[in-house]
């Protein structure tokens, strides 16, 4: 395990990263692109292109296209407020050829809207709770071609289908009245599946394709109410951690009472770094070295298999806990940032590791990553071989960085932020042969950037600001 500020890393030309356009005009910001804030998707596809909404903070809140071109970034729809605060405009979700999402707007409150990608063809779906009172929708999602959510009325959680039409917007069931919804919902097969839980009835894994028929409980989890929030897949299949006392719980499941099953339990808080052919990969919180250590777990059960520690230089300040910020797996590997605490909300370190299933195939890359309390940094596999995340050399000016899965092929993407400011990049996703994000640039303000999915870079050097 080699610490990656040691070996000669990559710094690539001045160029390799441009900036598509500039969405914040001078004087109009500062922006707030939709899902940043909340870590939802920012830019999303449909039609071949990419969606986003950008509220600026002279008042108007814009839906925005882009094919990754100057002249193909255009505003697809403005909303004005009346008033100088911008438009609440989030949960952008794509479902075919339409982007679905929610605003709320005067007279009608928070409430569900669709797009075509033409102004003509974006308008309210439908007023669900009429006149200007909102309505709460969580657990949106694309089912079968069709958008599946989840209404809450009075603390009765409702299952709702829509089609983009005031008329195929309809509810198809009702779940269990005094249940609690679980924030984490899965998607495995053609269902989503949601977990419920209240003091009487414990814990169960639901699931909805969008129908009444198809709307119904799948597997009873535990008798108590038990926090479930961890979730992966593994091919088809879908990952679960369940926290039941002092026993963390490794789950699948296929979406049927017979396929979900538990699969290892834990002693020890867990954390779900993903999966590699039939084997879950999890970081297990050692209390007694304050390290993470990394095991495996059969698909097929079995038990659990130590791979290797994750040495913590705070080791011996017991304030100086690891824990896992994000995961993301590309070309065989399995990429995640591990955070170590500090007394205060940011970290003291983030790093970025790699593992291909073994001891000696684990591997430290990079250190730090971004130490803000507020931005952590992105892991994105652009499916051309890097991986994308937020680095930097000394913590404090964070810029796009990639990794090709050892310290000598990780390095300096771009030095976006002008003299001794970062670019905090996010909100990564892959158009074409290329990959959008925003960034923080000479403007003062988040733009559109781009970069080739797939790079060469040489070695050199990545200095300081």
């Amino acid at each position: 395990m080699t610490d990656g500020q040691e070996v000669t890393q990559q710094a690539c030309p001045p160029g390799t990263a441009s900036r598509v356009k500039v969405i914040t005009p001078s004087g109009t910001g500062p922006v707030i692109i939709s899902g940043r804030a909340s870590g939802d998707e920012q830019l999303v596809s449909a039609q071949g292109k990419l969606f986003f909404a950008a509220a600026l903070s002279n008042g108007p809140t814009v839906l925005w296209r882009t094919d990754g071109t100057p002249a193909g970034t255009s505003p697809v729809k403005v909303f004005f407020s009346g008033v100088q605060s911008p438009l609440e405009l989030y949960g952008l979700v794509a479902v075919g050829n339409q982007i679905f999402f929610q605003i709320d707007t005067p007279g009608f409150g928070q409430e569900l809207w669709v797009s075509d990608g033409t102004e003509p063809g974006t308008r309210l779906v439908k007023d669900l709770t009429p006149g200007p009172a909102s309505t709460f929708l969580t657990h949106v999602n694309a089912v079968n071609g069709r958008l599946v959510f989840i209404r809450e009325v009075q603390s009765q959680f409702e299952v709702w289908r829509s089609d983009g039409t005031a008329a195929g917007t309809v509810k198809v069931a009702t779940l269990p009245q005094g249940s609690q919804l679980s924030y984490a919902s899965l998607k495995v097969g053609n269902a989503l599946h949601l977990f419920l839980s209240s003091a009487s009835q414990g814990t169960s894994l639901w699931r909805t394709d969008g129908t009444t028929a198809g709307t119904s409980l799948v597997k009873k989890l535990d008798a108590d109410a038990i926090h479930i929030d961890r979730l992966g897949h593994a091919g088809n299949l879908g990952l679960f951690l369940v926290d039941d006392g002092p026993n963390h719980e490794v789950w699948k499941t296929d979406g049927t009472p017979a396929g979900t099953v538990r699969l290892e339990s834990f002693g020890r808080p867990v954390s779900l770094l993903g999966a590699l052919g039939s084997f879950v990969y999890v970081a297990t919180d050692d209390a007694a070295t304050n390290q993470f250590r990394v095991e495996r777990v059969s698909l097929s059960g079995g038990g659990k298999t130590f791979i290797t520690g994750l040495p913590n230089r705070y080791a011996s300040d017991p304030d100086a806990t690891p824990y896992l910020q994000r995961t993301t797996a590309s070309g065989g590997k399995l990429y995640f940032t591990v955070a170590i605490s500090s007394l205060g909300p940011a970290p003291r370190d983030v790093e970025l590791w790699v593992t291909d299933g073994t001891a000696t195939g684990t591997r430290l890359l990079h250190h730090p990553l971004s130490l803000g309390d507020e931005y952590i940094s992105p892991l994105f596999a652009t499916g051309a071989g890097p991986v994308l995340f937020a680095g930097s050399v000394d913590g404090a000016y964070v810029e796009p960085w990639f990794t090709q899965g050892t310290p000598g092929t990780t390095g300096l993407l771009a030095d976006i932020g002008p003299g001794s400011y970062g670019s905090n990049p996010d909100g990564f996703a892959r158009l074409g042969s290329r990959v959008l994000f925003f960034a923080g640039d000479d403007t003062g303000d988040y733009q559109l950037w781009s970069a080739p999915a797939s790079f060469s870079c040489p070695p050199g050097p990545v200095a300081p600001k």
